[in-house]
């Protein structure tokens, strides 16, 4: 038997759930984003520490390359 109470995540009256993915879109590629230049500016600051490990940037822009590359290749899976 139904409950006379509306569902708590829904307001009063929506008969279908509400499709959240496409608001999804724009967090994730923002999330995604900030850990790309996360990273490069980690890759960036080990290797200025530590310049045996080659030129700064282009390890970093290296780095941030591959990790693309990679995302590239999940997303068309």
């Amino acid at each position: 038997m139904p409950s006379a109470r509306p569902h708590r995540n829904r307001p009063a009256g929506s008969g279908t759930p509400h499709n959240s993915a496409p608001a999804i879109w724009p967090l994730l590629i923002f999330v995604l984003v900030l850990v790309i230049l996360l990273v490069g500016a980690g890759l960036t600051y080990v290797t200025w520490r530590y310049p045996s490990l080659g030129t700064p940037l282009t390890v970093a822009f290296g780095g941030i390359t591959l990790l693309i590359s990679i995302a590239i290749a999940l997303a068309r899976r």
